[in-house]
């Protein structure tokens, strides 16, 4: 270790015993305090956190000082961290795909027609398969939908449409809103469920809400994936929307009928009469990463043994050496302000501990970016009894430009939480709305996922989109203006003109909801019409 690095570290150790009590601070949560976190895990210093990198080890070490100065227990056997191995997966950029049937054979062109990876180590250079339409590939019984139809799919080429069947108002499914069905990783997981060889899935501009250039961007760069979950797939990628019409065509098929059919509770799978033969030769590496956390044991003499799981993920996209001027990816909005609510209600319950009637289990998790996997890691690894746990809290890019006269949960809806999280805003003071931009599945997009896909209610807790006094509309602004400008940009850095009240507003309603969550004498449940139902 050399000594910048070694000055580095005592740097991490020191602000994270600094951070869990800001001077004069030990009362309710201040802007002051949510601030003095995002400052130092948003710093230049940490090198944009990503996953293996120094920074992002100063940002666990920070954390883990921050639960031992609080005197929090550990969560693991071993102490606050959570070790686990990830595998990188870097495509290989001459990746070849050819479809070839008794009319002919043509060659696709890598990243222009399609995009591929593998997370299998001992795939082959050349694989080969025959091609079957499925459809959307959902396998929903609550919802009475079966593209399957018990068809073996086994050693076949998946070619899956976007999204679920009838997103639109009034649609099949929840119209609109998209369902974890509709989500890629969804459709990954069940082709690799049904033993298929690969799956290649239909982008969609319009059903994707962006263009092929997007996919094709987020494809050039490593993939990440948790060597402990099985993948029976030897490849999975996109092909554009222009090639599954070529494909189609040689196959002798009109693919606009078949889209239409695919949003028909009688579709069957078909096969194309097509095969398909890709070759590639991805690398991998192994990379070591941690989550970290740690358990308050609530001491109220109506202590419940509920526990109550409050998490935030803290990793980013590191440094892009690529490019001109600031390099450094600080991700202060995504996700060291959400980070910094859950470290700050650490602090509060850490103060308050005589009358917590719940135990509390703060958790920062790592690789979100890189597909959820510290939350999915941890979900399967809880160092509570999962049969104990009420509900999960994420915080996710909490508010920073001011407080909202409302509030909303992202995936609320899926469970009794719904109820819970409108009560608890009313006891702030806060109107409760219904969820927004349900049509771009936000719920499948962060930790809170993680949990759900376990049997754990859980929620992204949300600020709403009416500013408190002066323009109604300032901060509805402000979040679009950071959409389009600085999400997963360099530019996510932190602001002099930030208003950290909106963050506090978040930590105030999770107060709320875990009172109330602590009266409670049943667990939470998933709606009826939720795919994550107990």
């Amino acid at each position: 270790m050399s000594k910048k690095w070694g000055f580095y570290l005592l740097i991490g150790m020191f602000a994270g015993l600094w951070g869990c009590r800001p001077p004069a601070e030990t009362g309710e949560i201040t802007p002051a305090e949510i601030e003095a976190h995002i400052r130092f895990l948003a710093d230049d210093l940490l090198e944009g956190r990503a996953v293996g990198s120094r920074g992002h080890e100063l940002a666990v070490l920070y954390q883990e000082n921050h639960f031992r100065g609080l005197g929090l227990e550990p969560a693991f056997g071993g102490g606050y961290r959570q070790s686990f191995f990830l595998k990188a997966a870097l495509p290989d950029e001459k990746a070849s795909v050819e479809v070839f049937s008794e009319r002919g054979s043509f060659s696709l062109s890598n990243q222009e027609h399609f995009v591929i990876n593998s997370a299998r180590e001992d795939v082959p250079d050349g694989v080969e398969g025959e091609l079957v339409y499925a459809g959307f590939l959902i396998q929903a019984p609550e919802r009475d939908w079966d593209d399957l139809k018990e068809k073996d799919v086994k050693g076949k080429v998946l070619l899956v449409e976007i999204n679920e069947p009838g997103n639109e108002a009034g649609g099949i499914f929840d119209g609109e809103d998209m369902t974890y069905y509709g989500r890629w990783t969804y459709k990954f997981e069940k082709a690799s469920e049904l033993g298929a060889t690969g799956i290649l899935i239909i982008h969609n501009t319009g059903g994707a809400a962006y263009g092929w250039e997007v996919v094709r961007s987020s494809a050039t760069g490593e993939s990440c994936f948790l060597p402990d979950v099985e993948n029976r797939l030897f490849f999975q990628g996109w092909i554009s929307g222009e090639t599954a019409d070529r494909i189609f065509s040689a196959a002798g098929f009109d693919r606009a009928e078949w889209a239409r059919r695919a949003e028909e509770r009688d579709f069957e799978p078909a096969a194309l009469g097509v095969n398909v033969r890709v070759r590639q030769r991805p690398r991998f590496r192994t990379v070591e990463t941690e989550n970290v956390a740690a358990l308050l044991r609530g001491r109220h003499k109506k202590h419940t043994g509920r526990t109550v799981i409050l998490s935030a993920h803290f990793d980013h996209f590191g440094i892009d050496p690529a490019l001109e001027g600031d390099q450094i990816y600080n991700g202060a909005v995504d996700n060291c302000a959400a980070s910094a609510a859950m470290l700050s209600l650490a602090r509060f319950y850490a103060d308050h501990v005589d009358d917590l009637k719940v135990d509390l289990l703060f958790a920062a998790v790592t690789a979100e970016e890189q597909g959820l996997l510290g939350s999915n890691y941890l979900a399967r690894h809880l160092p509570v009894p999962k049969e104990n746990v009420l509900a999960n809290l994420n915080f996710e890019m909490t508010g920073v430009w001011g407080e909202t006269q409302d509030v909303y949960g992202i995936g609320a809806k899926q469970s009794d939480l719904d109820e819970i999280c409108s009560e608890a805003a009313r006891k702030c003071g806060y109107r409760y709305i219904p969820e927004r931009d349900g049509n771009l599945g936000y719920f499948f997009r962060s930790d809170q996922l993680s949990f759900a896909r376990v049997g754990i209610p859980s929620v992204w807790l949300h600020e709403g989109i009416t500013s408190r006094g002066g323009d109604p509309n300032y901060i509805q602004r402000k979040h679009e203006e950071f959409r389009a400008s600085r999400y997963h940009k360099v530019a996510d850095e932190m602001d002099e003109d930030w208003d950290l009240s909106g963050t506090r507003q978040i930590t105030r309603w999770a107060q709320a909801i875990i009172s109330l969550l602590s009266e409670r004498s049943d667990l939470p449940q998933f709606k009826s019409s939720s795919s994550f139902r107990r």
